[in-house]
């Protein structure tokens, strides 16, 4: 299965989706992930109006908010497009859950949540997966203290309860976004942590689940510009 991670588009309008759309159909997608952001300060319809957009892309979509978007904005479905925050979906063999907002910030964005709540989320979306099944997690923060959570100035600021859900339930992989400058490509354990970059700036990654010789799931990514 392939993969297309895209995070913090940051949209006030129009979103180049025909150049999305060209590096789907290239490189053969499967699932096209957003995880957050999709707008700056967005009401529920500016959000509505970037996924609908996007819809227009015929493959599955998963998406969550980020903490720059309505708070209400959770639950928007199209034809291709599923909310993930606070769900979990099967797809392809893999369970999915998602985490939309973030942990605290100091600029009082609109979707900010406690870590304990931020917990409390993740578990609910994670209770129907079965034991040892391959878990890929979708969460606007940041794990805390990895790669992917870094300011200019070396500060980590990612979740905490995302970093111990991490650790607890071993996923195979998670995408995440939030903090701009961490783009990165590294490992929390075994898990495989993705931060793709600003999709403002064309960024995104490509992550690629496959079954090893001891029919055991692996996965790896890499980035790319659309």
């Amino acid at each position: 299965m392939r993969i297309l991670g895209l995070t913090d588009l940051h949209s006030g309008g129009m979103f180049p989706v025909d150049d999305l759309q060209k590096l789907i159909q290239k490189i053969a997608i499967d699932l096209l992930i957003i995880a957050g952001d999709l707008t700056t300060w967005g009401k529920l319809a500016q959000v509505k109006k970037v996924l609908e957009e996007i819809d227009s892309i015929d493959i599955p979509i998963f998406y969550i908010p980020g903490n720059m978007d309505s708070r209400k904005s959770g639950d928007i479905e199209f034809s291709n497009i599923s909310p993930l925050h606070g769900r979990m979906k099967l797809f392809s063999g893999i369970y999915f859950v998602g985490l939309g907002g973030s942990n605290k910030t100091p600029f009082k964005t609109p979707f900010t949540l406690s870590e304990k709540k931020l917990a409390a989320i993740l578990d609910q979306a994670f209770k129907d997966v079965p034991k040892g099944k391959p878990l890929f997690v979708i969460s606007h923060a940041p794990p805390l203290n990895s790669e992917a959570d870094k300011l200019h100035n070396d500060e980590h600021v990612g979740s905490s309860a995302v970093k111990e859900f991490i650790e607890k339930n071993n996923p195979l992989a998670i995408l995440c976004g939030h903090i701009h400058e961490s783009k990165s490509i590294s490992k929390i354990s075994s898990t495989l942590c993705v931060n793709p970059g600003p999709a403002r700036h064309r960024n995104a990654a490509i992550i690629e689940i496959i079954k090893n010789k001891e029919n055991e799931f692996v996965a790896t990514s890499k980035f790319t510009l659309f």
